[in-house]
């Protein structure tokens, strides 16, 4: 497979429209397209720059495979590396060790056009909603437990959940033993606006996960002016205040039906314009792309003055 990617990403270069000057070349994920990184710096005789976002290098990828330290030498070669999330860059630092190349923090982008405030779509007391492709390290278990223990207090929570996965079955047969079938939609697949109409209309976002380099749907959430109930993993602290949202500090059942208790009332009311406004300032497309176009002049430039 790493052969295989340095060919594609080779015979690519050579098949290019020539017309068109190439100023900086930017590899979306690490491995395996850079696993030969200085070969490929050799042959194009451009600016390097790595974008990463992916979670596999907190746990090593599989540290006893063959191979491993291929990946480990990509991050030695100096190609300057972009990051979503400070957490992100601790886990390929602590993974990699050194010599480290530079480091750029630049946040997710989230589509103004889509995930905005919508004066026409009021939140609904008790309605919240949740995302993701169902599997680890998302943890549905540990909302579906809180969801049952707050109606068995007496709170009127219901919960949307949104998107499929290989843990969808599992999922399913825990909304039956709790007996939330009546409390509980399944929406399976949703495009981008009608996630934004969901999360518009929730009392919250709710967001149980083991880890996160970032978490793109919390970020959407608040650019639409929805308020986040989320574990305290990963990069979600990084952007996720408590102006924003409510961060779970374990993930047990006991701090989720805590967090979700005393949230309740203090979300709902929340100036959901504000929370939008200050999202859009730190992941709105327009913001993030501008940061961007930054790094990457920073790439080009110190490019330049070293050759």
């Amino acid at each position: 497979m790493e052969w295989m990617a340095t060919f594609l990403v080779l015979w690519g270069w050579v098949t290019r429209d020539r017309k068109l000057p190439v100023d900086v070349i930017n590899f979306h994920i690490a491995y395996p397209n850079c696993t030969r990184i200085r070969l490929l710096r050799w042959i194009m005789r451009k600016p390097l720059v790595i974008t990463e976002h992916y979670s596999a290098y907190r746990i090593g990828f599989n540290s006893k495979a063959k191979g491993v330290d291929r990946i480990r030498r990509i991050f030695h070669a100096g190609v300057p590396v972009i990051v979503v999330s400070r957490a992100l860059q601790g886990d390929i630092e602590r993974f990699a060790g050194p010599p480290l190349p530079t480091m750029h923090v630049v946040d997710n982008a989230v589509s103004q056009a889509v995930f905005h405030p919508d004066p026409s779509a009021s939140p609904e007391p008790g309605r919240f909603f949740t995302l993701a492709i169902w599997r680890f390290p998302k943890r549905p278990d540990l909302l579906l437990d809180t969801l049952a223990q707050l109606r068995a207090e007496g709170y009127d929570a219901r919960l949307r959940i949104a998107g499929v996965g290989p843990g969808s079955p599992a999922m399913i047969e825990r909304i039956a033993s709790l007996g939330l079938g009546p409390h509980v939609e399944l929406l399976g697949q949703l495009d981008e606006h009608a996630v934004a109409d969901e999360m518009r209309r929730a009392h919250a976002l709710v967001h149980a996960s083991d880890y996160e380099t970032y978490s793109a749907v919390c970020a959407e959430a608040l650019c639409c002016g929805t308020p986040v109930i989320a574990s305290r993993v990963g990069g979600i602290p990084e952007f996720v205040t408590d102006h924003l949202g409510v961060l779970v500090p374990e993930n047990s059942v006991e701090a989720w039906v805590r967090c979700w208790k005393e949230a309740w009332r203090p979300l709902l009311a929340m100036d959901r314009n504000h929370l939008a406004s200050t999202m859009e300032q730190r992941a709105g497309s327009t913001t993030v792309g501008a940061r961007y176009h930054r790094v990457l002049k920073t790439v080009m430039d110190e490019h330049r003055s070293s050759h």
